[in-house]
């Protein structure tokens, strides 16, 4: 009687666990088109306050601290995040070289389980800038990111990431 208690235990946990795991969906390659002034430029912008000053959009300052390119890692992440909801590590590092951050110093983490080869629930990313780390997540259509230090293996993510093609 033991057993069959515990096996129909384990079947329901199974069960559910199938169940649940069906409603993540599926990471997509969508990437937006590389950023460019001509992209900037033929976007219609709304009227303008006659006492405010157009924002530029953040550029990346190559040579610069990862505190000071920040705002353009935040830039080009949430336009990821404006044409592709549930983005792959494939397209976050796509995005991320077209937006001229360099292979060699990218991270991901998987976008999949490594048991079921599931959909991951969220992502995290990094971009290695000298001896700190631009760190993102993407998480249920969210965006979040961080500056850390180098960890002391030179790497900026900690447990498994996918090699870098």
């Amino acid at each position: 009687m033991r057993k069959a208690r515990v096996w129909i235990v384990a079947m329901t946990i199974v069960a559910l666990g199938v169940t649940l795991s069906a409603c993540v969906q599926d990471r997509e390659n969508t990437v937006p088109s590389p950023i460019s002034t001509a992209d900037v430029s033929a976007q219609p912008s709304p009227e303008p306050d006659a006492t405010a000053e157009p924002t530029p959009d953040p550029t990346m300052l190559p040579g610069g601290t990862a505190l000071a390119n920040r705002a353009y890692f935040d830039f080009v992440n949430k336009r990821l995040l404006s044409v592709n909801k549930n983005p792959s590590d494939v397209a976050i590092v796509k995005n991320l070289v077209a937006a001229g951050f360099a292979k060699g110093d990218l991270e991901v983490t998987p976008d999949k389980t490594s048991e079921l080869r599931r959909p991951s629930d969220s992502i995290e990313f990094s971009v290695r800038v000298g001896d700190s780390c631009l760190i993102g997540q993407f998480q249920s259509s969210k965006y979040a990111s961080m500056v850390g230090p180098v960890l002391s293996g030179g790497r900026c993510l900690v447990g498994k990431t996918e090699p870098i093609k």
